[in-house]
């Protein structure tokens, strides 16, 4: 009896744990995400696509990608308008979009043939 006692606990403190991590709100998952970048101090390179999937542009980007608050707290009707992405690229430009986009830590255009 005490072993499926144990496997109870184990299956419910795993599920608590799912559903803590699960929880987080999208704005808690982004901190924990660029914490990340930052820690591991990555060159990150990022490449925006118009909608019918062209690249419109391939860029390096200086620290990290920022989605605008609206986006980034789950704004449901009019409060999920304006949603967007902005960052700065290595020469200190300022970009924003709100076009899809692939953030790579390696520069796509570069052959990886010899």
């Amino acid at each position: 009896m005490k072993f499926t006692s144990k496997k109870v606990v184990v299956a419910l403190s795993i599920l608590l744990l799912a559903l803590c991590a699960t929880a987080c709100r999208n704005e808690a998952q982004n901190r924990i995400r660029r914490s990340i970048q930052e820690y591991t101090a990555q060159r990150m390179y990022i490449t925006v696509y118009s909608y019918d999937g062209k690249a419109v542009f391939t860029g390096l980007v200086d620290g990290k990608v920022t989605r605008s608050g609206n986006a980034s707290e789950g704004g449901v009707g009019d409060q999920s308008l304006g949603a967007y992405i902005y960052w700065y690229d290595e020469r200190g430009r300022y970009h924003q979009t709100d076009l899809p986009y692939l953030l790579t830590s390696y520069d796509r255009n570069v052959s990886s043939q010899p």
